[in-house]
């Protein structure tokens, strides 16, 4: 029984470790890496608490959840037997993770602590939780100078989780095909326009800025140049 036991304390050490979280006490959550593929899947979530100066009770329920817009649970942990102490930090807990949810489907997601204490508890704590995708990008929320007790047992803290995509060639189209094609790609569309003096891209996208393959955050604008017919074409 020991060694099995140890057997699965060693799995979970090996897990933390490749996920580059590291499980000792104190541990500090990576900074957030932004640029997630939208694409990208959720591929492992992990919370740690950090108990202020009013403890959580063992027979309080602790669960940390990670929802996306519409209510999907895309991350999920649940504690019950174990007293966060004063002082204390417990953690990194890995939780489970839903990974067919996408980076998109979390664009603006929300993190749920809840408790289900056995009579009264008031609890004052912190969090960190990082969200790990299959990109090999991370992304961390945190929130500080939190409480929860028997009358108010749940709280949320919104996040917008930054993704980039890469910026369509639209070279050659129309304004309005263009604009559609950008829009697909959750980029706006500044237009201006300019002579063409090639007399090749009349009424079509001569330019672009940023160009075609940049790696932008989701939402930046993408300027395009419509050509004009000069006085004389050569």
């Amino acid at each position: 029984m020991k060694s099995t036991a140890r057997r699965l304390a060693s799995i979970g050490m090996t897990v933390l470790l490749l996920l580059g979280i590291g499980a000792q006490t104190g541990w500090a959550a990576p900074a957030t890496v932004n640029g997630t593929a939208p694409d990208a899947h959720l591929s492992a979530a992990a919370v740690t608490f950090t108990t202020g100066n009013d403890n959580k009770d063992d027979d309080t329920l602790v669960r940390a959840q990670v929802e996306t817009p519409g209510g999907r649970v895309a991350s999920d942990f649940s504690d019950i037997g174990t007293e966060y102490r004063d002082g204390s930090v417990h953690g990194p807990f890995m939780m489970r993770t839903d990974t067919g949810v996408t980076a998109a489907m979390l664009s603006s997601g929300i993190v749920r602590i809840s408790i289900d204490p056995n009579g009264n508890d008031t609890w004052h704590f912190s969090y960190g939780l990082t969200l790990f995708f299959s990109d090999g990008t991370s992304f961390f929320v945190q929130a500080g100078n939190l409480s929860l007790n028997q009358n108010s047992r749940q709280l949320t803290t919104p996040f917008t989780l930054t993704t980039q995509v890469a910026v369509p060639d639209v070279i050659g189209s129309s304004a309005s095909s263009a604009r559609a094609t950008l829009q697909a790609a959750g980029l706006s569309t500044a237009v201006t326009s300019a002579v063409d003096p090639t007399c090749n891209f009349i009424n079509q996208v001569m330019r672009e800025n940023p160009r075609a393959g940049t790696i932008v955050n989701v939402g930046s604008t993408v300027t395009i140049t419509i050509g004009l017919k000069p006085r004389i074409c050569p």
